[in-house]
C-alpha cells in the first residue's frame, strides 16, 4: 500500500513539473516565437550564399589571350579608377580581380586587358546584405544597432531554453516501441493540430542537438561576456595544425635570419633602401603565390608608397575554414618574406572565437556544413510555425470556452 501510494505520488510530481515545463516553454516561444521564426529563415537565405554568389561570380570569368600575361597590380589598380586598398586574385586564372577602395566600392578587373568587368555591389550581393543585416539585428542602422543586437541575442537565449525543454514534452509518455514510432516518424495524412503537433514534435527530437549547437554558438557571438568565458575552454579542443602543412614555426623572421637553426635565402635590406626604390607588387604577388601553391585566394593589401612592408592574406579554402588562413608580411621593395602568421599562431581563445562564429554558419566545414546549417534552419523555422499554430489553436479554445 505504501509504496504504490508512494508511486502515485511520484508520478502527480513528475505530472506536475511537466505542466510547469509545458507552461513556460509555451510563455517563451510566443514571447520570442517571431523573431525565431526571421532568424530561422533569413539563416536558410543565408546558408546558401557563398555557394548561390560563387555561381554568379562564373559571369565575370574571362579568357586569356593567347601568350598573354596578367598585368602588374599597380596596373590592375590604375585600371579600376578608385582609390583602392586591396586587390583580391584567385587561383583560378580566368578569374577576375576584385579591386576593393571601401566596403562597398569596389570593381571587378579583366588581369590581362584591364578592362572593368562590373563595379559596386549586385542586385544578389545587396540581397544576402540585407538578409545578414536583418538576421543580425533586424536591419536597423545607427545606434539601434547595439539595442537589436541585444534582442537578437536574448532570443538566442529563449531559443536555447526551448531546445532544453522541448525534450522532455516531446518524448511520449508511457514510453513504448508504438509511441516512439509515432512521435519520431512525421504523419503527412495528419491533419489540423494532430499534424501540428506531430511535425511540431518529430522534427524537434531529430534537430534538438544541431539546434542547440547552432543557438549556444549564437550566444556566444553575442553576448562577449559570455564568449570570454567559453572560447579559453574550447579553444583547447579547437585543433591548431599549422597551415600550410610543413611551415617550420609559427612566426618566422625570413630575410636572412636563421629558422629553427638553418640559414633561409635571402637578402637583407634597410627600410631606407625599400622607401628609396618602391614597392614593387609584382614580386610581392609571385612571392607570396610561391609561398602556399595550394593557395586559394589571395589578399593583397596596397601599402603607401612610404610603408617598407606589404601583407598579403592567404585562404586555401572556402570563406569561414580559419585554419587554412594565413598572413604573409613581404618586403615591398624586392618581395622578401619577412614573416608568416597562420591559425595556429593564434592564441587559444582566438582560435575558439573564429571557430564558434564560422560553425553557427556551418561554414567551418565547407558546403556539406552550410548545406546542414540551412536544413536544421529550415526545421527551426518548421518547429516555430508549427508550436505558433498550435499556440493559436489553443488560445482560441480558450476564447470559445470563455465566451
Amino acid at each position: 500500500m505504501e509504496r504504490g501510494a508512494g508511486f502515485r505520488a511520484a508520478r502527480r510530481g513528475a505530472a506536475m513539473i511537466r505542466t510547469v515545463i509545458f507552461w513556460l516553454h509555451l510563455t517563451v516561444a510566443a514571447a520570442a516565437g517571431v523573431v525565431i521564426l526571421m532568424l530561422a529563415a533569413t539563416g536558410v537565405v543565408l546558408s546558401l550564399e557563398e555557394t548561390v554568389t560563387g555561381l554568379a561570380e562564373r559571369r565575370y570569368l574571362v579568357t586569356a589571350p593567347d601568350g598573354a600575361e596578367r598585368l602588374p597590380p599597380e596596373g590592375v589598380a590604375l585600371a579600376a579608377g578608385l582609390a583602392a586598398t586591396s586587390l583580391s586574385y584567385r587561383s583560378d586564372p580566368r578569374a577576375p580581380v576584385r579591386v576593393q577602395a571601401g566596403q562597398d566600392d569596389y570593381a571587378r578587373v579583366d588581369p590581362y586587358t584591364g578592362r572593368v568587368l562590373a563595379t559596386g555591389p549586385g542586385a544578389l550581393e545587396r540581397f544576402f546584405e540585407g538578409a545578414h543585416n536583418w538576421h543580425r539585428w533586424f536591419n536597423v542602422s545607427g545606434g539601434s544597432v547595439r539595442r537589436a543586437r541585444a534582442v537578437t541575442g536574448a532570443v538566442n537565449v529563449a531559443f536555447l531554453f526551448l531546445l532544453l525543454t522541448g525534450p522532455i514534452l516531446w518524448v511520449p509518455r508511457p514510453v513504448t516501441r508504438r509511441s516512439l514510432a509515432q512521435a519520431l516518424l512525421l504523419r503527412p495524412r495528419a491533419k489540423g493540430a494532430k499534424r501540428d503537433l506531430n511535425w511540431h514534435a518529430a522534427v524537434g527530437i531529430w534537430s534538438v542537438l544541431p539546434l542547440a549547437l547552432i543557438a549556444a554558438t549564437g550566444v556566444a557571438t553575442s553576448y562577449p561576456a559570455v564568449g570570454d568565458k567559453v572560447y579559453p575552454v574550447v579553444g583547447a579542443a579547437v585543433p591548431a595544425g599549422a597551415w600550410p602543412v610543413g611551415s617550420a614555426s609559427a612566426r618566422m623572421r625570413l630575410d636572412g635570419e636563421e629558422v629553427d637553426g638553418e640559414e633561409v635565402e635571402g637578402t637583407a635590406i634597410s627600410e631606407d633602401a625599400a622607401r628609396g626604390s618602391g614597392p614593387d607588387l609584382r614580386a610581392v604577388l609571385a612571392a607570396a603565390e610561391a609561398w602556399v601553391p595550394e593557395w586559394r585566394t589571395l589578399i593583397l593589401h596596397l601599402p603607401r608608397p612610404t610603408e617598407p612592408e606589404v601583407r598579403v592574406e592567404v585562404r586555401g579554402g572556402r570563406a569561414g575554414q580559419p585554419h587554412r588562413t594565413g598572413f604573409l608580411t613581404l618586403d615591398a621593395a624586392t618581395g622578401g618574406a619577412r614573416a608568416w602568421e597562420s591559425f595556429a599562431d593564434d592564441t587559444p581563445a582566438r582560435r575558439a572565437q573564429q571557430f564558434l562564429r564560422y560553425a553557427h554558419t556551418g561554414e567551418y566545414w565547407g558546403l556539406p556544413g552550410q548545406l546542414l546549417a540551412g536544413l536544421f534552419s529550415l526545421a527551426a523555422a518548421l518547429m516555430v510555425w508549427t508550436g505558433l499554430s498550435l499556440a493559436v489553436r489553443r488560445l482560441r479554445r480558450f476564447v470559445r470556452l470563455r465566451r
